[in-house]
């Protein structure tokens, strides 16, 4: 079967390095490259590809909330994030928001091949979680994917200690909406305040971003 593919890599080198290794398989079609999400975004609905591979550096510069848009023309299509390293927070929080999978940047072509037939058969990649860190079971992995994009951004500013209003004038959000999404995070990480917030961030190795 046929696949149509279609890259969105913010690095040119590693773009190109992940063309050549699937120009040489003949069911593989690259139907488009690109190094920005915001373009990648609007070639997907112009080219509608079998699969999307989309790098988590240029996603995370248009914004992570934006990864469900790739798929609102067509809602089966199969996003696998590429990233840099073992970043398991990101990873998760991706397979949390919408991707089919996950591949770092020193994978091997086979893998990256693996990767893309196993998410066209409609399966995850990889099947089993991302090694844990500092003793991260399965509950806790649970957690982290029950986190919209949104929810990210605002337990990303809590870690930092920003205050709920400044929250909301970077996010362009109101006050009481961004409370609302810090009771969420509260409940949905499982914690009763910042002080375990906080603990459990430390506690996974989270490495908070700034936006």
């Amino acid at each position: 079967m046929q696949v149509s593919i279609l890259i969105v890599e913010h690095f040119p080198v590693v773009r190109a390095g992940i063309r050549r290794w699937l120009s040489a398989f003949p069911d593989f079609d690259i139907v488009g490259e690109t190094s920005s999400a915001e373009e990648g975004l609007q070639m997907t609905a112009a080219l509608q590809p079998d699969l999307l591979l989309l790098d988590l550096v240029a996603l995370r510069r248009y914004g992570y909330e934006q990864l469900p848009a790739f798929r609102s023309r067509k809602p089966l299509l199969p996003v696998i994030i590429l990233h840099g390293g073992p970043d398991h927070f990101h990873t998760l929080e991706m397979m949390g928001s919408n991707a089919s999978g996950h591949f770092p940047s020193d994978g091997t072509a086979d893998e990256l091949v693996s990767a893309i037939r196993t998410v066209c058969n409609g399966q995850r990649y990889p099947e089993r979680a991302m090694p844990a860190a500092r003793g991260e079971d399965r509950q806790s992995a649970a957690r982290h994917q029950s986190l919209t994009a949104r929810e990210l951004q605002v337990f990303h500013s809590m870690c930092r200690g920003e205050r709920p209003t400044e929250t909301a004038h970077r996010l362009s959000l109101s006050l009481s909406t961004v409370n609302r999404y810090r009771k969420l995070v509260f409940r949905k990480m499982e914690v009763d305040g910042m002080p375990g917030l906080i603990r459990y961030a430390v506690d996974q190795g989270i490495e908070v971003f700034p936006e």
